[in-house]
């Protein structure tokens, strides 16, 4: 674990993005959190602080990543790393899932993490400092999305496999200022995002899992951050599958 680190964490309101941020606050570190609204910020993270500092808005929208970069410029002088978790879920099944489904989706999961990346990796160029990258899929991209027992059907599954494209394209990219693009996919964790699922598919997924059970927000969390650590110095370009062993096909 690092301390004294500058990270913007998206989703920080809650599931991983919250735990996120709990855990780079507790080891000293200042963080930039971003997401939808201010008031579930201070429910999740307490008060602003000289460590602390909120940015609102859609991540899909250049003005957030921007302003959000520019925040941690003015408050903590640089940014260090960006861990982003803030998506959009969707449980719609190809006959009911239309234009305006998947475009909500992929303006959500794809353009926002293109421009949050793009905006923190503009302030690491310019000031000429190294950082790293962690961008969030899922683990349904191998297995594919129906929608079934409340699951992501197949905009939100596309959408998390773009990630991974855009995850290498944005590490070759950026590879030679000595910034790191990384992904993880988690399997299912436990998170408001979560509770849309049935019984049946909440015990399906602890029983596809080696290690019996669903994840836990921190495990992720804790996942995120080593890959932002210097201790992965040499990992660009990757996706780590976070998912208990699940057997996925």
């Amino acid at each position: 674990m690092f301390s004294e680190k500058s990270i913007i964490v998206t989703g920080a309101a809650s599931g991983i993005g919250r735990a996120c941020a709990r855990r780079l606050l507790g080891a000293e570190n200042q963080v930039v959190a971003v997401d939808l609204e201010r008031e579930a910020l201070e429910t999740a993270l307490g008060a602003e602080s000289d460590c602390l500092k909120f940015f609102t808005g859609d991540v899909a929208r250049t003005m957030t990543a921007d302003g959000a970069a520019a925040l941690a410029v003015e408050s903590f002088g640089c940014v260090d790393g960006l861990a982003h978790f803030a998506a959009a879920h969707s449980k719609l099944n190809w006959d009911q899932a239309d234009e305006d489904e998947f475009n909500r989706i992929m303006s959500v999961n794809i353009t926002g993490p293109f421009l949050m990346a793009k905006a923190a990796a503009q302030v690491m160029i310019d000031q000429g400092t190294k950082g790293a990258i962690v961008l969030t899929s899922s683990g349904g991209v191998l297995m594919g999305g129906t929608g079934e027992n409340g699951r992501g059907g197949p905009a939100y599954t596309t959408s998390k496999g773009g990630v991974l494209v855009l995850v290498r394209t944005l590490a070759k990219s950026w590879g030679k200022y000595g910034i790191r693009v990384n992904a993880i996919s988690p399997g299912v964790v436990e998170t408001a995002m979560t509770s849309e699922y049935s019984d049946e598919a909440m015990a399906g997924a602890a029983s596809r899992a080696a290690l019996g059970r669903v994840s836990q927000p921190e495990e992720q969390a804790a996942a995120a951050i080593w890959l932002l650590s210097d201790e992965s110095g040499f990992i660009t370009g990757e996706n780590t599958n976070i998912n208990g062993g699940a057997a996925f096909g």
